[in-house]
């Protein structure tokens, strides 16, 4: 008889191979299938618990590892996450941002030679590798209280340069440089957005306590408004520092809100609850935590790590928005309104306030009150007071749902003037470049909206898409299937992508890919999408005579 090769099937394979002689392959299965089925529930504690008594048999198994590292993430069980991942990297299979928890664990250990090996590992096979200077100037901190991390003369890494505007500050501020960190927070004011807001209420008290208590006030001021009413009295300021674990926490809060705005919430998760693990105080990896959890399985745990941020908290405010969001997602609309008027009711001279409540209303369809609302918002001495940024965005959201209201005209006048607010606003750029597109109107000017927004955020797969768009309306065939294959290799590219992609690839005379991509399109397109790239399957594209390549 020739040699047997024993070959376990797929469950068994997960554990039962490596168990021991006498160990109950029906038990195995069974718990295997009760633990995935916990988790297509959502019930990922009982996921986890089960994967982990399957990983004690089988801690070789690379399958469960994925599934242990999975649903650890979403229970937050940083020990759990890094066994597994320890598993991954000797298959040489880890998840992008798997060296990040390496290096989490050995910087949180002060393992200073092990964390830089991570950095190295990160940097060579890793698509965060531009976090890779960032990190090591940290390390640098943690240990000698300085760091070398400057801006290098030509450096084109659009990554890099883009998370690293505030991490100049934090790394300045840590390492007690004060004067060049007040250079850096004035120029941190163009950023706007949740960064600039981050950083100052960080920098607030520690700057206060060196005595610059009028800089703080003003910082506070210019990133609450209304919200916050602490002031700081010089020598009655309690003493703060930023420690470094403050400043990677804040830098993988900005990489995490910009995968979870990229619909990319799995490793959004993940990052963010690095920053948990690596600042587990800190409300910004909180919240950020909490919009991950809300797209990936429902709004209860969500929620409860909402429950830890404090009414005097300066997140308070933020806390409540993403509690109405979540309450919206679960399909409460009426609940997210409720939510939304009470906390105006408590303070209504605040812009923030007043916005949210018109956001609420938008997303319950109440157009008509969301538009009033939005114009109580403008016309608060709390919303003039912002920063052009910050109004910019809010005539963005105004432009919505005006258009959503049919009243193009307004929405397009509201667009124009939020990008003379904010010329860098890559989400008034795109919105106003691809409506243009879709209505037909100066495809020129549409493209150089979408190329500015592009150019502002490479990597979103959105304004991929509508540069790639631009390019075909304007008969741009070659460099429009380019920059649409670009869009649709980023994760989560949704229908519209693929169907233009489809129509790229038709016009420069790629049948074949032409078809593949409309079927990748059809699989998630809604019922009408649907029946527009069937009859595309069937004939083509209008104005083509068909023919097989």
């Amino acid at each position: 008889m020739g040699r047997i090769t024993p070959i376990c099937k797929l469950t068994a394979a997960l554990f039962l191979c490596a168990a021991p002689a006498d160990a109950s392959v029906d038990d195995g299965i069974t718990d295997y299938a009760n633990a995935r089925a916990a988790e297509f529930d959502a019930r990922h504690d009982e996921a986890l618990a089960g994967y982990l008594k399957l990983f004690e048999e089988s801690s070789d198994s690379e399958t469960l590892a994925k599934r242990v590292y999975q649903n650890a993430v979403r229970q937050g069980d940083f020990a759990a996450a890094l066994k597994s991942i320890r598993v991954q990297e000797l298959k040489n299979d880890v998840p992008p941002e798997g060296p990040l928890l390496l290096f989490t664990d050995a910087f949180q250990k002060r393992r200073w030679s092990l964390a830089l090996v991570a950095v190295d590992e990160l940097e060579a096979r890793s698509n965060f590798g531009f976090m890779a200077p960032i990190l090591r100037a940290w390390v640098s901190v943690a240990k000698s209280g300085t760091h070398d991390l400057t801006v290098k003369e030509g450096n084109t890494d659009s990554f890099f340069n883009f998370y690293a505007v505030d991490q100049f500050v934090y790394l300045d501020l840590a390492t007690g440089q004060n004067a060049k960190a007040k250079l850096g927070l004035r120029n941190m004011v163009s950023v706007g957005g949740n960064a600039m807001r981050d950083l100052f209420i960080s920098a607030a008290p520690v700057l206060a306590h060196k005595g610059d208590t009028a800089f703080a006030n003003a910082m506070l001021g210019t990133a609450m408004g209304s919200e916050f009413a602490a002031q700081f009295n010089g020598a009655d300021a309690a003493e703060k520092n930023i420690t470094p674990n403050i400043g990677l926490a804040a830098l993988y809060v900005r990489i995490a809100t910009s995968l979870i705005e990229q619909d990319a919430p799995e490793p959004g998760l993940a990052i963010a609850r690095l920053a948990l693990w690596t600042a587990p105080e800190y409300p910004p990896a909180v919240i950020n935590s909490a919009n991950a959890l809300g797209k990936l399985s429902g709004g209860r745990d969500a929620v409860a790590l909402l429950d830890k941020i404090p009414p005097a908290s300066p997140y308070w405010t933020r806390a409540v928005f993403a509690k109405a969001a979540l309450l919206r997602d679960m399909g409460d609309n009426d609940g997210a309104v409720q939510l939304a008027r009470l906390s105006y009711d408590q303070n209504v001279k605040s812009a923030a306030r007043a916005t949210l409540l018109g956001q609420m209303l938008q997303q319950n369809g109440r157009l008509p009150e969301a538009i009033a609302q939005y114009g109580r918002a403008m016309d608060l001495d709390d919303f003039k007071r912002q920063a052009p940024q910050s109004r910019a965005s809010f005539h963005v959201m105004l432009a919505s749902a005006l258009d959503k209201n049919g009243q193009w005209d307004d929405a397009k006048r509201e667009l124009q003037y939020a990008i003379a607010l904010d010329p860098s606003n890559a989400s008034a750029l795109n919105y106003l470049g691809y409506s243009m597109l879709e209505r037909g109107e100066d495809v020129v000017k549409a493209e150089a909206f979408v190329r500015r927004a592009y150019n502002a955020e490479p990597t979103s797969s959105a304004y991929s898409d509508s540069l790639g768009w631009a390019l075909f309306q304007s008969g741009k065939y070659g460099d429009a299937v380019t920059m649409l294959e670009k869009a649709a290799s980023i994760e989560n590219a949704d229908a519209t992508i693929f169907e233009h992609l489809g129509d790229a690839y038709w016009r420069a005379g790629r049948r074949r890919d032409a078809r593949h991509a409309w079927n990748s399109a059809q699989i998630s397109a809604d019922t009408e999408v649907a029946l527009r790239i069937s009859s595309k399957l069937d004939v083509g594209l209008p104005g083509d005579i068909r023919t097989a390549k």
